[in-house]
């Protein structure tokens, strides 16, 4: 007999294999939750420009200037991590004129995009000091690169 637990979904008592998460009748497809998702809370002007040549070009041009590494991790724990997320150091919701500016912007992982800077975004208080530790380590990992560090 396979192992079984609840459906995920509140208030559903449906049996569903251990392997799942909801019953058939709560699955729903990512495609399905990304539509609900910008229907409802998705910001449409910071969806245009992440979709935008714009965007594309800063995005290579900051992960070329960080050799594609993340360079907080690098700056800060000396390990080597490659980087899949380029990330706005001055949120575009903060700062839309900085969108594109490589200044702006680092080269991270996604566990250090998930996981540090969330969490210290989260609040007023260490978002800031978040950001001031990204602009320096950007300006660390440059010194670095061009072999002055």
């Amino acid at each position: 007999m396979a192992l079984k637990k609840y459906c995920a979904r509140c208030g559903c008592n449906r049996l569903v294999d251990i392997t799942e998460t909801y019953c058939k009748a709560h699955a729903r497809t990512n495609a399905e939750r990304n539509a609900e998702y910008d229907r409802a809370q998705r910001d449409r002007k910071a969806k245009a420009f992440y979709n935008s040549a714009e965007w594309q070009t800063a995005r290579a041009a900051a992960l070329a200037r960080d050799t594609g590494i993340d360079v907080y991790i690098y700056m800060t724990e000396h390990r080597v991590v490659p980087a899949v997320v380029v990330h706005h150091i001055v949120e575009l919701r903060e700062d839309y004129s900085k969108r594109s500016t490589l200044s702006n912007l680092i080269s991270i992982s996604e566990a250090t995009h998930e996981g540090v800077i969330r969490q210290a975004y989260s609040r007023p208080d260490t978002k800031r000091e978040m950001q001031e530790a990204l602009r320096q380590a950007v300006r660390d990992y440059q010194k670095v690169v061009a072999g002055g560090g």
